[in-house]
């Protein structure tokens, strides 16, 4: 599930940490159930997960919609 990245926690944004805690409890989650599980705007939900994929600390299972940590989360 995760390469030899680490990220702590308190260096993302609230919202970021929310998706991360989500993705590190579920193991890996579907695209819209992220925004409805976390009460986000399709809007806010999609800005925050790009940010996440841009920065390497989520990734895509696969070619499907599901997204999973791609880094270890140290608290």
């Amino acid at each position: 599930m995760t390469e030899n990245k680490s990220l702590i926690l308190s260096s993302v944004s609230p919202e970021e940490r929310k998706i991360l805690l989500l993705l590190e409890e579920k193991g890996k989650y579907l695209y819209g159930n992220i925004f409805k599980e976390l009460n986000l705007s399709a809007t806010k939900g999609a800005e925050l997960v790009l940010s996440l994929l841009s920065k390497g600390y989520i990734k895509n299972v696969g070619k499907t919609s599901f997204y999973e940590l791609n880094v270890e989360l140290i608290k």
